[in-house]
């Protein structure tokens, strides 16, 4: 499960990383997407480090989040390798449409923790005007108003929640939405937000129940299955990163709701009408990586990348094993990492429409759209004969750097943003 937001992250988000000093951790998320046992989050970003062994599970992040000795047992399986070509990077420009006024991301800075709401309308001249003290799920409910978790922790009744606000760019006054819930993915027009509690503190047998709040009504939608838990030994067998992710959002119309998630031996694939009408449940496909773009829910399954529509699905880009994906917010666009057999990030874009796929850049991972012409992304390296990642690693460690790709003519330039957790526009 990764961050409750409605980009998703999305979180935003965000994949587990490798430090420079071979240890795993919380790739600039605003909380971990992955609980870890016996370790509580250290605060909303942490750069989080442990060692190898530990264990991770899947549950006190649907709270916390907008966010390998084998690979971990499971439900969970995948394509055994992308039939999409590996091009090679191209400069060739891409159209660019839907300019934002205002543009806004939720991000940190380098050299900094602290949560920031960055200007980026005139991205060669940016400027921060808000900050945040959240544990947790930073989102934009607007153009004027985020929302964010604090004090996530266990309830009278045995559930775990935090308290969710929403406040002004600023930062304050605070509004409290509600106490007993976690981060929040909000309807378009700021009128509802969905949001998720567990049934116990225990990371590995919780069960997670989602909940609409809207004008003072608070409906339970369902629940889901526990995500279990699993560990990681070495970067070599490591799947962690390219399969667990949690997503619960509305579609960009407002219209849909849907929860796309897999654990460690659990999927859960649901669509509600906004109204808390059930049309689709499925826990036994495997289902994970979603976002929308229009009025279609993308999500990657065994057999590759899925759409829903209406109630029916269909393939759209079979095979292929997208890796965190995430919607314009001018529509038609989607942009994804794929790995290669040697695990190195391939960052690429696809036309909803033609089903057109272009390669950006490669060595990158986590695509985050800051605009509709402005991709941002991290940077991969090569492993050290000490890190023991193998001829065919699953991943490959961060660099230290990211970057922000220019649609319009090609360019990357390296980026003082070290986090994304949301951007307004939302996808489209």
């Amino acid at each position: 499960m990764a961050a409750v937001s409605r980009r998703s992250s999305a979180l935003r988000q965000r994949h587990i990383g490798v430090t420079e000093s071979g240890h795993w951790r919380t790739s600039g998320d605003f909380s971990p997407i992955y609980a870890i046992h016996n370790h509580p989050p250290g605060g909303a970003l942490a750069q989080m480090q442990m060692n190898m062994n530990r264990s991770w599970t899947l549950a006190v992040i649907v709270l916390l989040a907008t966010a390998c000795g084998g690979t971990p047992t499971g439900s969970i399986t995948t394509p055994s390798a992308s039939p999409e070509p590996i091009a090679t990077p191209s400069a060739a420009p891409t159209p660019v449409a839907g300019a934002c006024n205002p543009c806004l991301a939720l991000v940190t800075l380098r050299g900094s923790t602290a949560v920031v709401v960055r200007d980026i309308t005139d991205i060669a001249h940016p400027k921060t005007i808000g900050s945040y003290a959240a544990d947790s799920g930073p989102t934009f409910i607007s153009a004027t108003e985020v929302s964010y978790v604090t004090g996530v922790k266990e309830q009278t009744n045995g559930s775990v929640a935090g308290s969710l606000y929403r406040a002004p760019l600023a930062g304050s006054p605070k509004t409290l939405v509600t106490d007993h819930g976690g981060a929040g993915a909000w309807s378009p027009d700021g009128s509802a937000v969905l949001y998720m509690t567990l049934s116990s503190t225990d990371s590995y047998t919780a069960t997670g129940t989602v909940h609409q709040l809207s004008g003072g009504h608070d409906q339970v939608l369902g629940s889901m299955p526990p995500g279990g838990g699993g560990d990681c030994q070495s970067i070599a067998t490591c799947e962690i990163p390219n399969f667990l992710d949690f997503r619960l959002m509305y579609s960009p119309d407002g219209t849909h709701i849907s929860l796309v998630t897999t654990g460690f031996g659990s999927s859960s694939f649901r669509v509600w009408a906004s109204d808390g009408t059930v049309l689709t449940r499925n826990d036994d496909k495997g289902t994970t990586m979603s976002t929308w773009s229009g009025s279609t829910l993308y999500f990657r399954d065994s057999q590759g990348v899925q759409t829903w529509h209406d109630g029916m699905s269909s393939p759209f880009l079979p095979g292929v094993i997208w890796i965190r994906p995430q919607g314009s917010a001018a529509g038609g666009q989607i942009v994804y990492t794929v790995r290669d057999s040697s695990g190195w990030g391939h960052i690429r874009l696809v036309d909803t429409a033609t089903r057109k796929v272009r390669e950006l850049t490669s060595a990158r991972t986590d695509a985050v759209f800051l605009t509709s012409r402005y991709i941002w992304y991290r940077g991969e390296r090569a492993c050290t004969p000490a890190e023991q990642c193998g001829s065919h690693p699953a991943t490959h460690p961060e660099n230290g750097k990211t970057y922000i790709y220019d649609l319009q003519d090609g360019s990357e330039t390296e980026s003082i943003i070290t986090g994304v957790a949301d951007v307004w526009p939302h996808a489209a």
